[in-house]
């Protein structure tokens, strides 16, 4: 499964964290309201493993596309 996700970064105490702004799937859905906006990660690793419980699947299944908006 693949993700387009929007990243924002500069969070955390230091700025080097960053919060998922936005993800869709390659159909184009939006998972508005599906995720909290406001958890800060530290690695790409991270967020894999938090999206991959949200769409209930494998983490090593999941593939993530950062896009820019």
């Amino acid at each position: 499964m693949e993700l387009d996700v929007y990243l924002i970064c500069g969070r955390g105490e230091k700025g080097d964290k960053f919060q998922l702004g936005q993800v869709f799937n390659k159909e184009g859905h939006y998972f508005r309201d599906e995720y909290d906006p406001t958890t800060q990660y530290s690695n790409m690793d991270e967020l894999q493993e938090a999206l991959a419980k949200m769409v209930n699947v494998d983490k090593a299944s999941l593939k993530l596309n950062r896009i820019n908006l």
